[in-house]
């Protein structure tokens, strides 16, 4: 049984509430594209999240990586979680 704890936990209400867990209900959330950003172009903190499909064997130790396309300078930093663990982490404007 695999636990998190405090070491695995950020502080964001998102995180506190489990929105980055696998099989978290957001069908009720506002459906927007990424590139659209927050409401009203507001600063703040927005939780984004989408599916895909991913060919791993159970149980393998195998490395990921995360490819952005956009030009650097976007103004955005962003916490990559696959399945509730935190794979990553990208600030927009320094890579």
């Amino acid at each position: 049984m695999e636990i998190r704890g405090v070491l695995n936990e950020g502080g964001l209400f998102g995180e506190r509430q489990g929105w980055h867990l696998p099989g978290f209900d957001t069908s009720n959330w506002t459906t927007r594209d990424l590139i659209e950003g927050l409401p009203d172009s507001k600063a703040g903190v927005g939780f984004f999240v989408t599916t895909f499909n991913l060919t791993v064997i159970q149980g393998s130790d195998v490395p990921m990586s995360f490819t952005f396309e956009e030009p650097l300078g976007q103004p955005y930093r962003a916490l990559l979680f696959v399945n509730g663990w935190m794979m990553g982490k990208r600030v927009g404007n320094l890579g």
